[in-house]
């Protein structure tokens, strides 16, 4: 019976992945069966592959199947429709990677790949997946693991070397011809993907070494070639970050989609040394403008949301209005967000810091990295975080055009363990803002509430201040609204 229980939930998986539709490209707009198509949503980085970008200090690892359910759940919570997630399919070089050695794939990799676009499905939330792009576990990021292969020094090669990009065409074979373990589609035939993203900002070597700007901008008509030689179904997203650079790299004839990545985080870095203008909400505009004059949509793959980017909330609130406004914006995706662990509490830190100086100003997940519904960092307040991550969730729903609804009723926790001298160990519940803690009386055989809304996912675990031996204990989480989920199973 069970077996077939999985077969039957099989089978209504895969025929509702069937049921959606390719989102498609109409002029410099976006849309889906006839109608526009705008979104908001998140990255979440690491949905095939942990600590494998910014680095964790429990990565590389393979996400459970909770963090990655808990992730969508968060990010459907939040208004997402589109989700960016880089590690689907860009690891290369390490034995956890799609591609451990260069040629030699790994198929039990794709394994929480496949999960998470069987997830993404069952949200209507669909993907931008990166086919080459950060890399914790590579010098100079995954390119560098190309070149690294080939035994190349320059860069530029990664571009203009025949051996390299053809090295890097049957890495993307591979990704787009794997067969979903679990829908049974092919990835170039899923429409949960909304684009195959080309790179991370990989123009940044040349444009920092004043390279031969042509050279990559030939390159990504070349790749956009090679994918719609195999994938008739998807878009194609540049996002080498060149465009200011390289007008004319719009009109390439293969490209749907060009992205920037907008962070005023970085302009002491990478503004002044390669002449951008300072990032405001307007610069956002003057992009979108600048790509859609060519006749291309227009999204920003990436865009800081905490203080060291927009001091204020209503700083935030400008530039998430000054979106949501142009309709040359056809959609963005703030970095980046992080789930609940299995056992209890969030997710650590990634490319997390010490020093409070280093955590405001570098690279570092203590002011990028979203906690929902808000946690402390280094830089962060919860309650900043928490305020914030509301204003996000009001753009993902306006973005969408869609009334902001009230918050969804958290999952039921789930007791994970109960430690001698009352250590009460849940698993977290996805928009939940506070728990409250109940504790079974034997005598008058009545549940009696010991912590009323008194703990949140970093109070998890909880001690119980009066333990009794061999109590029972149960746990319910409560939204943003004050609504309470079914409490857990007793334990």
């Amino acid at each position: 019976m069970k077996g077939l229980k999985c077969v039957l939930a099989l089978v209504v998986m895969t025929a509702c992945l069937h049921a959606q539709s390719f989102v498609q490209r109409k002029g410099t707009r976006l849309s889906l069966d006839g109608q526009p198509f705008r979104y908001s949503g998140a990255n979440i980085e690491w949905l095939g592959l942990e600590g494998y970008g910014p680095h964790d200090p429990g990565g590389p690892r393979y996400p459970s199947r909770f963090e990655v359910e808990d992730a969508f759940a968060t990010a459907a919570e939040m208004g997402a429709r589109v989700v960016r997630s880089q590690t689907i399919g860009d690891t290369v070089g390490c034995p956890l990677c799609i591609e451990p050695e260069q040629g030699k794939f790994n198929d039990a990799a794709f394994q929480s790949s496949d999960y998470a676009l069987a997830v993404a499905a069952k949200h209507h939330i669909r993907l931008i997946i990166s086919l080459i792009g950060d890399c914790a576990t590579c010098s100079g990021g995954g390119i560098g693991q190309f070149l690294a292969w080939n035994h190349a020094s320059n860069p530029q090669a990664f571009f203009t070397d025949p051996a390299i990009i053809a090295a890097f065409e049957r890495h993307i074979d591979a990704v787009l011809n794997h067969r979903n373990s679990i829908t049974g589609v092919l990835y170039r035939d899923d429409p949960t993907i909304l684009a195959w993203e080309n790179c991370n900002i990989c123009s940044l070597s040349t444009l920092f070494s004043q390279g031969n700007l042509g050279e990559v901008a030939a390159w990504s008509e070349t790749i956009g070639f090679h994918i719609k030689q195999l994938d008739h179904n998807h878009l194609y997203l540049d996002s080498s970050g060149l465009f200011r650079n390289y007008p004319n790299i719009i009109d390439n004839s293969q490209t749907d989609m060009v992205s920037f990545e907008e962070y005023p985080h970085w302009d002491a870095l990478f503004g002044m040394a390669l002449s951008f203008p300072p990032t405001t909400a307007e610069t956002f505009s003057q992009d979108a403008a600048a790509v859609t004059l060519h006749g291309k949509v227009f999204v920003v793959n990436e865009f800081g949301w905490d203080r060291t980017n927009w001091k204020s909330a209503a700083d935030l609130q400008r530039l998430l209005d000054t979106m949501a406004n142009d309709p040359n914006i056809s959609g963005d995706d703030f970095w980046a967000l992080q789930a609940h662990l299995e056992n209890f509490g969030f997710q650590p830190i990634p490319a997390g810091a010490s020093n409070p100086k280093f955590a405001a100003e570098g690279e570092c997940g203590e002011w990028w990295a979203l906690y929902y519904p808000g946690i402390r960092t280094l830089v962060m307040s919860a309650e900043d975080m928490g305020a914030r991550a509301q204003q996000l969730r009001n753009h993902g729903y306006i973005m969408s055009g869609m009334a902001v609804p009230a918050h969804a009723v958290p999952p039921a926790p789930v007791i994970t363990s109960i430690v001698v001298g009352g250590l009460v160990v849940w698993r977290g519940s996805a928009g939940a803002l506070r728990y409250s803690v109940e504790r079974y009386d034997a005598v008058s055989k009545v549940w009696r509430t010991i912590c009323d809304k008194c703990a949140s996912d970093t109070d998890d675990p909880w001690p119980d201040p009066h333990p009794v031996s061999g109590a029972k204990y149960r746990v319910t989480a409560i939204n943003a609204d004050g609504v309470s989920s079914p409490a857990s199973q007793p334990r």
